[in-house]
C-alpha cells in the first residue's frame, strides 16, 4: 500500500472517511507557499481544508515538518483561512497532542478500513502485483512436497513487530530493502533454522499477519542494514543483537490476516500469539500453517 493508495481513495470518496463535512476536492497535488500538499477540499462551510497523508507510523520527524508548514502557511497566509488535517495509519499519542495543540486536526486510517473502502469500490492498490501469487504457488508446492512434520517439529514461526518501536508499515515497503529484512530473535534461538518460514506479525489494534518470509540463517550476531534502522522508534534496537536475515516472500500490506479473523477459525484457538501474545518469537505448528496458508 502507497501513501498514494491512501490519497486516491480519500480524494474519489471523501464522505467515507469526513461523514457529514460535505468535503468537495479542489485539487490533488496542489502548491501553496512552494510546497505540494496532498489533498485540497472544500467543505460544506465554504472552508478550504488540506488534507496530508503519511502511510504507517507517524514520526517525530514528520510531524515536525507538518507543524513547522501550517506555521508559516498561517504566517503568509492571512487573508486565507486554511484548516490542516493530518491522516496516517498510526498516530501515537504524543505526536497527536502536540498537533493539536497547535490546531492541526489528526485522524487515523486503519489498514482494515482501507481495505474495507478497497472492495466497496473495486479499488486496486496501485502495488499489488501477481507476481507475489508466483512465489506463494512455488512455497506451497516445496512444502507439499516435503514429508509431513510432527507438531514438535516446527518449521514455521511468527515474528512480531510493536508498531510503537518500530515502523514495521514502511519498512515493508521501502524499496531500498526490497525483500530483504532482519529480525531479532530472543526465544526459541536453538530451534529458529535457517529455510524455516516467517509470518511478520504487528501488534495492536490492527494485529495480525502482514508478510509471510523464508529465514536465511540461523540466529547469530549481526547488525540490521543500515536502511533498517531509521525504521526503529527506539534507538537502543538499532545495535548488534541476535538475529536471523529473512527474504520477503508475500506481503500482506493492502490486505492483511488480521488476527480478529484468525480467533474465530477451528483449530487457531491455541495459536502461540494469540495465547501469549508477549515476546517477538512464536511458534506455529504444521497444523496450524495448513490452516492459515488457506487463507492467503
Amino acid at each position: 500500500m502507497l501513501e498514494k493508495d491512501i490519497e486516491n481513495l480519500i480524494a474519489a470518496y471523501p464522505e467515507e472517511f469526513f461523514p457529514g463535512e460535505g468535503f468537495k476536492l479542489i485539487s490533488q497535488q496542489y502548491f501553496i507557499e512552494g510546497k505540494r500538499i496532498d489533498l485540497l477540499f472544500e467543505d460544506k462551510l465554504g472552508r478550504k481544508i488540506i488534507v496530508e497523508v503519511k502511510r504507517g507510523i507517524l514520526t517525530r520527524e514528520a510531524a515536525g515538518q507538518i507543524a513547522e508548514y501550517y506555521g508559516l502557511l498561517k504566517e503568509k497566509e492571512k487573508n486565507n483561512f486554511f484548516e490542516l488535517i493530518l491522516c496516517a495509519n498510526v498516530i501515537p499519542k504524543e505526536r497527536r497532542l502536540f498537533l493539536e495543540n497547535i490546531g492541526i486536526s489528526c485522524k487515523e486510517i486503519s489498514i482494515a478500513f482501507l481495505s474495507e473502502i478497497t472492495k466497496k469500490y473495486d479499488y486496486t492498490f496501485i502495488d499489488d502485483r501477481p507476481s507475489f501469487e508466483n512465489h506463494f504457488t512455488t512455497i506451497q508446492d516445496s512444502l507439499d512436497s516435503e514429508a509431513e512434520l510432527d507438531d514438535s517439529d516446527i518449521s514455521v514461526w511468527i515474528f512480531q513487530a510493536n508498531p510503537q518501536k518500530y515502523d514495521i508499515l514502511n519498512a515493508l515497503s521501502d524499496k531500498n530493502l526490497g525483500n530483504r529484512i532482519h529480525w531479532t530473535v530472543n526465544q526459541y534461538r536453538r530451534k529458529i533454522k535457517k529455510g524455516h518460514l516467517g509470518f511478520i506479525w504487528m501488534s495492536g489494534a490492527e494485529s495480525g499477519i502482514y508478510a509471510l518470509t523464508r529465514i536465511e540463517t540461523d540466529p547469530s550476531l549481526m547488525r540490521e542494514y543500515p536502511a533498517e534502522k531509521k525504521y526503529w522508534l527506539d534507538p537502543i534496537d538499532q545495535e548488534e543483537k541476535i538475529r536471523v536475515k529473512m527474504t520477503i516472500l508475500r506481503k500482506f500490506l493492502n490486505r492483511p490476516i488480521l488476527k480478529k479473523k484468525l480467533v474465530a477459525i477451528p483449530g487457531l484457538e491455541n495459536l502461540s500469539i494469540i495465547k501469549r501474545p508477549q515476546g517477538t518469537n512464536f511458534p506455529v505448528t504444521d497444523k496450524e500453517w495448513k490452516i492459515i496458508s488457506q487463507l492467503f
